[in-house]
Parts: structure tokens; C-alpha cells; sequence
């Protein structure tokens, strides 16, 4: 049995908004977009999002990661745009680390890598 992993799905609520805080915040290209389906391109992954009524009450949200230029630049864009830094940056020695909460809810990981100096 062959398995290929395929997309990212997210059920999201506000479809325009939710493609608009990863567009707008990440960078990442919109390739569809209706009012109840988007599909990102995340450097050749794609993220999914599926319009629903309610969020789903089961179930854990999946976690995005993402590795970024600059942590903080990129934590006060998605801010701006409705996302909550949860905890704090870390340094561990591999970088900068932080989560941010999507408006909608779901776990965003973001790494600064560490740098040769």
C-alpha cells in the first residue's frame, strides 16, 4: 500500500478572512478562493479550508509550522490581523520559537532558525 500525504484541511468558519490572516500574514499564495472553500500554497504544501457553521467541538487542532525571517516582525503581522501570541518566545539553541492562535482558533508554530555567527 502506497500512501502520499496530500493537504492540510482546516474547518474554518470565515473562509475570506481565515485565507486573508495566512495570505496576509504569512505570505502564503491564495490558489482558490470561494466563500466556502481556499486552498493555500505553503511552499508546495497545501492548506485546505473548508467552510463549516460551527467549529468543530471535537477533536485537537492541527498545529501549522512555519519557519519565518523574523519572529517578531512576523508575530505583530498576525496580530494585527487577529491572532494571539500564546505563551512567549523561547530561544532554545536551534532559534526563536513561538505559537500564535489563528482568529479561528488553530495552533500556528513559528521558528526563527538560529543563524552561523
Amino acid at each position: 500500500m502506497t500512501v502520499q500525504f496530500r493537504h492540510i484541511m482546516l474547518m474554518i468558519k470565515d473562509v475570506p478572512a481565515a485565507a486573508n490572516f495566512y495570505s496576509s500574514g504569512l505570505g502564503l499564495e491564495i490558489t482558490k478562493l470561494s466563500p466556502n472553500m481556499a486552498e493555500l500554497d505553503a511552499n508546495g504544501t497545501k492548506i485546505i479550508m473548508h467552510g463549516v457553521e460551527e467549529s468543530p467541538k471535537t477533536g485537537g487542532s492541527p498545529i501549522l509550522s512555519f519557519h519565518v525571517d523574523n519572529l517578531v516582525e512576523t508575530i505583530a503581522k498576525l496580530e494585527s490581523l487577529g491572532g494571539q501570541l500564546e505563551g512567549r518566545i523561547r530561544e532554545p539553541s536551534f532559534g526563536k520559537v513561538a505559537a500564535v492562535r489563528s482568529p479561528e482558533g488553530h495552533l500556528l508554530s513559528l521558528l526563527q532558525p538560529a543563524t552561523d555567527k
